[in-house]
């Protein structure tokens, strides 16, 4: 009986002893789980941008090639390119030395034809007192009268002349018609110019402002906004951050492209940014209704290439077929596959069998 009962103790001691065993090999499975971090799909508002390129222009009529309008050999070019000029200042000159003999040569008509004047209104008066005495005959009042109206119209023709010739000479100054930059110069000192305007000598820009044309296609059009200013960098000065703003939407589409183009005006005080410089930016557009969005980096593709996330369910990972919309470069929308609350992996999972146990990481 006794060695019954001993038997029987043995038989529970061991039974128990063999369910303490999973237990303990469970806890170290769990320990083994691969740890990753998760996020909930959220519903958010996703800020859309659309990359828009093209080449920096001046404003309009801020931009100008300065050409002489008097043939000649150009004496100096006062500026050089980089410099800040002011409204009118002197920018070159063409050699003013005949131009100024002109001049000249018609202020001294002016002042002949400005005696010959005297001279016939005297003629004219004293032949007008003679013919009341009875001394002149009329024909010698006409014909003083009909000289003094010659002498005005040559006075008046050498006035135009003179004055022509002042246009002239100050035509020999090249001057900027609003404050700016000299970007360009086309000529040099010694060179000689025709006077039709066709050979421009300096080129001067404000570029405190600069613009770009870009295009957008026809159906993102109404997204754009106007007017509110955005923020940017650029791949050729990315240390520095750009403000611009769209200022119009032009009303013409392309029919070949379907394409729409936006002005756009850029800051440029500090000058950093070139006139002609090809640039990309993301152009900010309206801002929709929430969306279903995860981080982007929790999206993987599966075997065939399609997007899945890995859902989290209880403690195991599950792969989820989802289908995705707009993309910024953190976050994703969510078409259709989880909902809002859904935690999924953002990093660990990458790679886990189906309905692997996972650990979240605290």
């Amino acid at each position: 009986m006794t060695k019954t009962k001993i038997m029987i103790l043995s038989a529970s001691l061991a039974v128990l002893a063999g369910c303490g065993k999973p237990s303990a090999g469970k806890e170290k499975a769990d320990d083994n789980a691969p740890e990753v971090t998760v996020a909930k799909v959220s519903r958010q508002v996703i800020q859309q941008s659309l990359l828009v390129s093209g080449n920096l222009a001046a404003l309009p009529n801020r931009d100008a090639k300065l050409a002489a309008l008097v043939a000649g050999r150009i004496k100096a070019v006062l500026v050089n390119e980089g410099e800040r000029v002011a409204p009118d200042q002197a920018v070159a000159e063409i050699d003013p030395s005949s131009y100024s003999e002109q001049l000249r040569q018609a202020d001294a008509a002016v002042a002949q034809a400005r005696a010959n004047l005297e001279n016939a209104k005297l003629s004219a008066t004293r032949n007008e007192d003679l013919l009341q005495r009875g001394i002149a005959a009329r024909k010698e009042v006409e014909d003083a009268r009909t000289q003094l109206a010659v002498n005005q119209a040559a006075l008046q023709q050498a006035e135009a002349g003179a004055a022509t010739a002042r246009t002239q000479v100050g035509r020999t100054t090249i001057r900027a018609p609003f404050d700016g930059t000299a970007v360009h110069r086309f000529l040099g000192v010694g060179e000689q110019v025709d006077g039709t305007g066709s050979q421009p000598v300096l080129e001067v820009a404000n570029i405190d402002t600069l613009e770009l044309l870009g295009t957008v296609p026809a159906s993102r059009l109404s997204e754009v906004r106007t007017s509110e200013n955005f923020s940017f960098k650029t791949e050729s000065i990315p240390e520095v951050e750009f403000t611009g703003h769209v200022v119009a939407v032009l009303p013409a589409v392309d029919p070949a492209t379907n394409n729409g183009t936006v002005r756009i005006r850029i800051n440029n005080q500090k000058h950093l940014l070139k006139l002609g410089m090809f640039l990309t930016l993301p152009l900010p557009l309206k801002q929709g209704q929430p969306k279903l969005v995860v981080p982007r980096q929790s999206i993987y593709p599966d075997e065939s290439g399609e997007p899945h996330v890995y859902k989290l369910t209880g403690d195991q990972a599950e792969s989820v077929a989802v289908e995705v919309g707009i993309q910024t470069k953190d976050l994703a929308e969510i078409v259709s596959g989880v909902n809002e609350g859904d935690q999924v992996i953002v990093s660990g999972g990458y790679g886990l069998p189906e309905k692997t146990k996972v650990r979240v990481k605290q």
